[in-house]
């Protein structure tokens, strides 16, 4: 482990989070909005979804707004209104989910609507970005659940879009989204943020989301041209693993500054290894083996890194501007333990940098043709897998507010996950945060790594 610079930390709650006395979200009843009736009755129907869509998982994040032109008193009207006009384009968000033949995900579009939430809150913006740096848990307040993560609804009653707007003090207010990642990966979600606050604003939607699901289909017939790791199930050869399972999960926040990160990249350009590497590449290399060695691998654990890769303008021909689903592929790294404690950094960063590389039309043509063959998504035992918000404008959406001032992810789809997202506010350019779950005594190792 690579000892360098200043890391902040910030603990997420092990159990339900809710506000404390001090601080309340008040919310009012929840209302299903659909699109007009005249347009649900042309769009009635069943959406397909691709081989690449077949990840059931909802994505919360929350955006904070302030204008000091414009008060809070509308926001709410004012994003609802906007949400019906979005949902006559992407009308798959007023669906639910169903399983098809062979077992595949689709949406039902059938009258069933997105969920939205009107909300009040007796506290200022300055309280959420304090929130966002010491105790995050408290976010959660700012998306209304309905049965999605308390499992209280089967699957085909979950709605895939969810949203809350609260009203502050302060007169600002934060917009919360739950969304099924079925649909959209990280920039479609992005598209669909923007063309809502276009609409907001009294403009059409600059990109029209594109419902063709061709471009994706399995070939015939199916040809798997490329190994996929990502599919290979991992062996417990780790008896602490039945340990950590009688523990409370732990996840906070690790926040690297500019200078931390540069010295990392510098790090991994020592030996002449690496001609370059980004900030990603090297801040993955250093959370996936500081998380190797705190869960406590025996040497010949395997364990597997995979990154979802924009694949968006990789494709031949690229996917359709506004394609409405997932356009990312897994770039997979499988390493024994030991030998990610053993090789220098620049070498793991290496493996990481080649298995992204490996990551093109043909082979995700290929991952297409072997889920077809497969049925399953790969096993998360002994699996990290890092995902960057870092490059996704999020924060450049104005609902008549001016751009966001803060966003933030609220939750991570499973425990395997680790997410990296940019600072906010006067942190908002060079920094990173990580978002990581944990066993919470493997947490207490790994904090010890990362702040060396």
């Amino acid at each position: 482990i690579i000892p360098f610079g200043e890391v902040h930390i910030t603990t997420y709650a092990m159990c339900k989070p809710s506000l404390s006395n001090n601080l309340t979200v008040k919310r009012g009843e929840p209302v299903m909005v659909s699109p007009p009736e005249e347009e649900i009755t042309k769009k009635k129907g069943v959406f397909p979804l691709s081989n690449l869509d077949q990840i059931a998982c909802w994505v919360r994040s929350i955006y904070g707004f302030k204008s000091d032109k414009r008060g809070n008193e509308t926001a709410g009207q004012v994003f609802k209104n906007a949400l019906q006009k979005l949902l006559v384009h992407y009308y798959p968000l007023a669906g639910r989910l169903i399983v098809v033949s062979q077992g595949k995900f689709a949406v039902s579009c059938y009258e069933q609507g997105a969920v939205f939430v009107e909300a009040e809150a007796d506290f200022a913006m300055q309280d959420v970005e304090e929130m966002v740096k010491t105790d995050p848990s408290k976010l959660m307040d700012f998306v209304y659940d309905d049965g999605i993560y308390s499992n209280a609804k089967p699957l085909p009653q979950c709605p895939l879009l969810v949203a809350q707007v609260t009203k502050l003090k302060c007169g600002g207010f934060v917009f919360g989204m739950c969304i099924c990642h079925c649909l959209v990966d990280g920039f479609i979600a992005t598209e669909v943020v923007n063309s809502w606050a276009r609409i907001a604003r009294g403009l059409s939607i600059s990109v029209l989301p594109c419902m063709d699901k061709s471009s994706l289909l399995p070939r015939n017939p199916l040809k798997v041209e490329f190994p996929h790791p990502e599919f290979t199930e991992i062996e417990n050869r780790t008896s602490t693993i039945d340990d950590f399972s009688k523990e409370n999960m732990v996840r906070r926040v690790f926040h690297f500054n500019r200078r931390s990160l540069n010295e990392l990249k510098s790090k991994a350009m020592e030996g002449g290894v690496l001609s370059k590497c980004s900030t990603f590449e090297c801040l993955t290399t250093f959370i996936w083996r500081a998380r190797t060695k705190a869960l406590n691998m025996f040497g010949d654990q395997e364990t597997k890194l995979i990154i979802p890769v924009n694949v968006r303008e990789k494709m031949n021909p690229p996917l359709p501007k506004g394609y409405l689903g997932n356009g990312i592929a897994g770039a997979c790294t499988i390493r024994e333990a030991r030998d990610l404690n053993d090789e220098s950094f620049a070498t793991t960063v290496k493996l990481v940098q080649d298995s992204i590389k490996m990551i093109g039309n043909a082979s995700v043509r290929s991952w297409i043709d072997c889920y077809e063959t497969r049925r399953s998504l790969h096993p998360l035992a002994h699996t990290m897998i890092a995902t960057t918000w870092s490059r996704i404008p999020f924060c450049t959406n104005d609902f008549g507010w001016g751009d966001a001032i803060l966003m933030a992810p609220m939750a991570l789809p499973c425990d395997e996950m680790v997410i990296f997202f940019p600072g906010n506010g006067k942190e908002r350019y060079g920094d990173m945060c990580v978002y990581v779950a944990l066993p919470e005594s493997a947490m207490v190792i790994f904090q010890d790594l990362v702040m060396v």
